[in-house]
């Protein structure tokens, strides 16, 4: 497995073993990771506490003062599960340069990449074994989770770009 692959399913793991969803975050720059996340909002009501902003936070709290967006423009997420459409847009708004998924069989219902490359992110998609099966030790503790609609699924139509 790529080393910030390793890292972002730490962070999944982490997450898991808080009780929340399994979904991790890095943010690399120059070859080293500045931020790191997981799903935290389980663990703390927060729906904003997803993996991806979660990480870009932690980035954007490394940075020099007054640098924040020069931090994060032209990285690279890595990620375990394809980013929603809050995580995709806070890719585009701040820059950063590329995704690196794990795996997309878990979470089909993003749908994000197409969103992502349009507007000149670049997208890669891995097929992580390890990713999947830390996804379905939830889904074995919590079958109710599986395949639950987020209000975007079934509120707002695709609509075409």
């Amino acid at each position: 497995m790529d080393p910030f692959i390793a890292a972002a399913h730490e962070q999944a793991v982490t997450s898991l073993e808080e009780g929340g969803f399994p979904v991790g975050s890095v943010i690399v720059r120059d070859g080293q990771v500045i931020g790191a996340g997981f799903n935290r909002y389980t663990q703390t009501g927060d729906p904003t506490t997803h993996a991806e902003m979660e990480a870009i936070r932690d980035a954007a709290q490394g940075a020099d003062d007054g640098h924040v967006l020069d931090q994060l423009v032209g990285a690279t997420c890595y990620t375990t599960m394809m980013p929603c459409e809050m995580c995709a847009g806070a890719i585009i708004r701040f820059g950063l340069a590329a995704v690196v998924v794990a795996e997309v069989a878990s979470y089909q219902a993003a749908d994000t990449r197409s969103f992502l490359e349009e507007r000149g992110i670049e997208v890669e998609i891995r097929d992580e074994e390890a990713c999947k099966a830390t996804v379905e030790s939830y889904y074995a503790e919590h079958p109710q989770a599986r395949g639950a609609g987020r209000p975007s699924d079934y509120r707002w139509p695709r609509l075409p770009l």
